[in-house]
């Protein structure tokens, strides 16, 4: 696990949480195992916090931006509806095979619809959705920002993770993937249409929402 996620009080906090289920903690083995990146896995607190709030809002259709080896999936299948629709996409084929292979034997695998692409090219094809989760190429979030924007439903969520960048935002640091994702935040923010809210869960979430006055 990244250093920069598990501070004492992060620790404590994943202590006095729900457990993560066993499938979770044998697919985080796989990962460190089969990945070049395993540090992109979803962890037990944000996990947790994502299977919540699928709980609390019973959302029919999900859309996840990102699937990696399939962590957070789970976690937004967990508590889903029996008749939500779940769709989830990876640009990387290598890592969306990986991911399929430790899911293929599991009941959650049919539950899911595994799309395999570009996903600026894919969102055009959904709308409604009732919740968000965005954690894939961090240059384009503010295009799954506009995109997510059009097919959310009104009493819609997003989810963008990472957006604290292992805190180099806070620090101001001048690389180009930190000024990226300052310049996200800032424009979500800012814009006119939503409700922000940036968590220090993990390696920063953020919470969008559409305004009461700008639904429609």
């Amino acid at each position: 696990m990244h250093p920069d996620w598990q501070n004492q009080i992060h620790v404590y906090c994943e202590n006095y949480s729900s457990s993560e289920p066993e499938v979770l903690q044998k697919l985080t083995q796989y990962t460190w195992r089969k990945t070049v990146n395993p540090r992109q896995l979803s962890g037990h607190l944000q996990g947790r916090f994502l299977a919540h709030m699928v709980h609390l809002l019973q959302p029919l259709k999900i859309l996840e931006i990102g699937t990696f080896t399939g962590y957070a999936t789970y976690c937004l299948a967990q508590n889903a509806l029996p008749n939500t629709e779940i769709t989830t996409i990876e640009a990387d084929a290598e890592i969306a095979y990986k991911g399929q292979q430790f899911w293929k034997n599991e009941a959650i695998f049919p539950k899911i619809n595994w799309r395999v692409g570009n996903a600026i090219e894919i969102m055009g094809e959904f709308e409604n959705i009732d919740l968000m989760f965005i954690d894939a190429d961090k240059h384009n979030y503010q295009n799954y920002f506009e995109l997510g924007l059009k097919c959310l439903s009104n009493r819609g969520v997003m989810l963008f993770d990472n957006t604290l960048w292992s805190g180099k935002v806070v620090s101001h640091e001048t690389d180009r993937d930190t000024q990226k994702m300052h310049e996200f935040n800032t424009y979500v923010a800012q814009h006119p249409e939503v409700m922000v809210t940036l968590l220090p869960i993990r390696d920063g979430l953020t919470w969008v929402s559409k305004k009461p006055n700008s639904l429609f």
